[in-house]
């Protein structure tokens, strides 16, 4: 018979996979945290589900300087996930007029970014390179929670730069 029960094996486990995982790095920060809106455009959702997973607890979003908000008229940064398809290409739209000035637009995901596997059905008009010439891109598919978040904080590094350059 086990030592422990069930659930604080489980508990151990947890935290062992905490200790191991890399500290994460600290950073001087607006006095408030770069507001994320995430916009699914069509795609299998699995960059979705990655973003979602940020939420989490495991990952920190919070502690590195992200927020994620539900309306885009709050957002500062718009990730979008999936090929842009006809049918939400008005949505994609509507979420980045409805955004403040200083707005910036982050492709993610291989789909996103060029189409992926989505650029020959009729229904799909690729990439968001193909509508936009203003992106970031954060490739993959999907891309793992923690890329997700090593990519956003050298973004905020970048973007933090060139606005104290100016």
């Amino acid at each position: 018979m086990s030592k422990h029960s069930a659930p604080v094996t489980w508990l151990f486990a947890f935290w062992e996979t905490r200790q191991n995982r890399p500290a994460l790095k600290k950073r001087v920060r607006a006095p408030r945290p770069i507001r994320l809106f995430s916009l699914e455009t069509g795609s299998c959702e699995g960059c979705a589900m990655e973003i979602a997973s940020l939420a989490g607890g495991a990952y920190s979003l919070k502690a590195s300087g992200f927020e994620m908000v539900s309306n885009p008229g709050e957002a500062d940064w718009l990730l979008v996930t999936g090929a842009v398809t006809r049918s939400n290409a008005g949505a994609l739209l509507e979420a980045w007029q409805a955004m403040a000035d200083h707005k910036i637009l982050v492709a993610i995901g291989a789909c996103a970014l060029n189409g992926g596997p989505f650029t020959a059905p009729y229904t799909s008009l690729g990439g968001v390179e193909k509508i936009s010439r203003f992106y970031h891109p954060i490739a993959g598919c999907p891309p793992s929670p923690e890329e997700l978040r090593q990519a956003l904080l050298v973004l905020a590094d970048k973007v933090s730069s060139s606005f104290s350059a100016s």
